[in-house]
């Protein structure tokens, strides 16, 4: 989708950016200036400066209609990252973006990342099956017929692992004859070889299911809405191969995979997975994660396919269908030697641009200004969906994470103005707002993936996601599931899972400051008979893995998450900003501005506990091995990037 095309509604959006900024930065009066300079130094700085009327201000304009749910990527999401960058500028804070090839005042705020999507060419690929007599359809010949496919209703490319959602990088041939091996998985510790005593060299495999273990295991993580967990296989290339590894360890064409019932249907219509109305699925281009072991490429058969491929042959196509939706076993045979299939599968990449937005505030001291304390909310929401009944279209994000965004604003602001009357912490601030967060936490992990500082010297992360809304006499949500706070009530996730020195620097603030009800009740890494008891079991709602704090938490920073919970609107076009409270965000934004203060002053620095939960250990260890936190340059902006 072209970025370069300045229409009305984009001269819109520009024009209400111009609104709502200089109502956001209107000089304050002369009496609100005097009051100011003759308030005393407070022990949580600037503070107390944070509004609830500004709050509202950031609020709806980052929300507005025009911003069109600021999905990442899309001109609403480099709007809104416009609108913060200008803020940052006006108000003295240093970039911590780009520092080469930027064009204008707000490009070095940027830290752009590179993304990439792909698709295959319909139009381009082809498939055909040549068979014998038997093959052939009802008053054809008894010769050799060659049948032809078409792409997406009769086959389709898989996504690959490197890539959640998108098919292979480069377009592939896949020409053999054909051999069915079961489920094609090669287990080791069950001495499972469904290719005992054929040559696959040269052919292409035809498998059916999954092993009976590895289907229950992801059924059953689909069931909870979590990740799968260990494979019960074993580590893969070492205790067990898939089919397309096996096929590329023995010189195997490629595999094709009968299609399941989910499969199937989406081949059945087609034209339902049309153009998404957020644009195409791109993928951050970095994070393509390197396969255990090669592979081969694969595709996925549908009815008329299949049919034919098992026309004439031992095993029919019901009875692969039925393999494929149950794991039922079936021994393996290579099918009829005059039967061949050849494809092409053209694919087509493109590449996209996103962006955090990054401002820094230098700290006093000498030695300590090369520590930092995170601050961060991640800027991007869900973008468009099927209109509501009245038409609204746009999950404006007010709360998701509007909310956290404006708290940010209001704390940069606060300590940009602290900054200019002689308040500033010993040790430097980095406000961070996150891009691509509703992707996979996008723009924290590649904050932590590719740092531009030293991650060592990062004391804390302070994230704030969802801090607007608040239970009301008129609040009705019909999910068990969710819950929301009071007014005057947050919830505090992180500090009891990791870092206790961090759980009393916050209570120490709150109890001296504006004295909120800290709720733990999400404090928690699975649900007990006081945490996250709400959410499906074994595993609640993981709320401590489903924000940008958690990919500090893997480099061994503390953090300490604030949220009011999940409500009825979340994810929905109708988290809508005159359903915030502003009050909230005012007196959680001035806790979170309050602790950092303390942190950028304090002699030492939080420690992590030494008990720290597996799965957090784990990854801990997967961030290490896969070298997260090498010091790397910013990249200088990339084509598209906003000005």
């Amino acid at each position: 989708m072209s970025r370069t095309v300045v229409n009305s509604s984009l001269l819109a959006i520009l024009s209400l950016a111009v609104l709502f900024t200089t109502g956001a930065t209107k000089p304050p009066r002369e009496s609100t200036r005097k009051a100011a300079k003759s308030r005393a130094f407070t022990k949580y700085g600037n503070a107390e400066s944070i509004t609830e009327n500004e709050m509202k201000i950031y609020d709806y304009f980052l929300a507005s209609d025009q911003l069109e749910g600021r999905n990442l990527p899309s001109r609403g999401y480099d709007t809104a990252a416009l609108y913060v960058a200008s803020h940052l500028a006006e108000w003295g804070l240093k970039p911590g973006g780009s520092t080469t090839d930027t064009n204008g005042p707000l490009q070095p705020y940027f830290m752009p990342f590179a993304l990439v999507t792909r698709e295959v060419v319909a139009e381009e690929s082809k498939a055909s099956l040549t068979g014998p007599a038997p093959f052939a359809r009802p008053g054809e010949p008894a010769e050799l017929r060659t049948a032809d496919f078409e792409y997406g209703k009769d086959w389709t490319v898989p996504v690959v692992g490197g890539f959640r959602g998108l098919p292979p990088a480069e377009s592939f041939d896949m020409s053999g004859n054909l051999i069915f091996v079961g489920n094609g998985y090669v287990i080791n510790k069950s001495n499972t070889n469904p290719y005992q005593g054929l040559d696959v060299h040269g052919k292409i495999v035809v498998v059916a299911g999954l092993p009976p273990a590895l289907a229950a295991q992801q059924a059953a993580a689909a069931a909870r809405r979590g990740p799968p967990g260990p494979n019960p296989l074993g580590e893969e290339c070492i205790d067990f191969l898939t089919p397309e590894e096996y096929a590329a360890k023995n010189g195997s064409a490629g595999v094709v995979r009968i299609a399941n019932f989910q499969q199937l249907a989406l081949m059945a219509n087609p034209n339902g997975r049309g153009p998404s109305l957020n644009g195409p699925n791109f993928q951050v281009a970095k994070f393509q994660e390197q396969p255990a072991c090669p592979s081969a490429p694969s595709i996925i058969a549908g009815v008329e396919m299949t049919s034919a491929i098992f026309q004439g042959e031992k095993l029919n196509a019901p009875e692969a269908f039925y393999a494929a939706g149950t794991n039922a076993p079936h021994d393996s045979f290579a099918l009829k030697s005059d039967k061949k299939l050849t494809l092409h599968a053209a694919i087509h990449s493109e590449e996209g641009h996103g962006e955090n937005v990054v401002g820094i505030l230098e700290g006093s001291d000498p030695i300590l200004k090369n520590e930092y304390v995170v601050i961060s909310a991640h800027l991007d929401h869900i973008g468009l969906s099927a209109p509501l009944p009245n038409g609204h279209n746009v999950n404006n994000g007010a709360d998701d994470d509007g909310s956290g965004s404006t708290g940010l604003l209001a704390i940069a602001r606060e300590y940009a103005e602290g900054a200019a009357k002689g308040m500033r912490p010993k040790r430097s601030i980095i406000f961070l707002w996150n891009g691509g967060e509703e992707k996979g936490l996008w723009g924290s992990r590649y904050f932590n993936e590719f740092p531009p500082v030293d991650l060592t010297k990062v004391v804390a992360d302070l994230n704030m996601d969802m801090i607007g809304r608040t239970k009301s006499p008129n609040s009705v949500d019909p999910n068990p599931t969710h819950f929301l706070v009071n007014p005057g009530e947050v919830l505090v996730v992180g500090p009891n899972i990791s870092s206790d020195d961090l759980e009393k620097t916050i209570e120490s603030v709150n109890s001296n400051f504006e004295k909120l009800k800290l709720n733990h009740f999400y404090d928690a890494t699975a649900p007990d008979a006081t945490h996250d008891n709400l959410g499906p079991k074994p595993n609640g709602q993981r709320i401590f893995y489903r924000s940008d704090h958690y990919n500090f938490a893997k480099m061994g920073i503390p953090i300490a998450f604030f949220t009011v919970g999940l409500h009825v609107d979340y994810h929905r076009p109708t988290d809508t900003p005159e359903k915030i409270d502003y009050k909230e965000i005012q007196v959680v934004s001035r806790t979170v501005a309050g602790v950092a203060w303390v942190l950028g002053n304090q002699s030492g620095r939080p420690h992590l506990k030494a008990d720290l939960p597996a799965q957090l250990v784990k990854d801990m260890k997967t961030a290490q091995t896969d070298g997260w936190g090498k010091l790397t340059p910013v990249l200088p902006p990339l084509p598209g990037e906003p000005f």
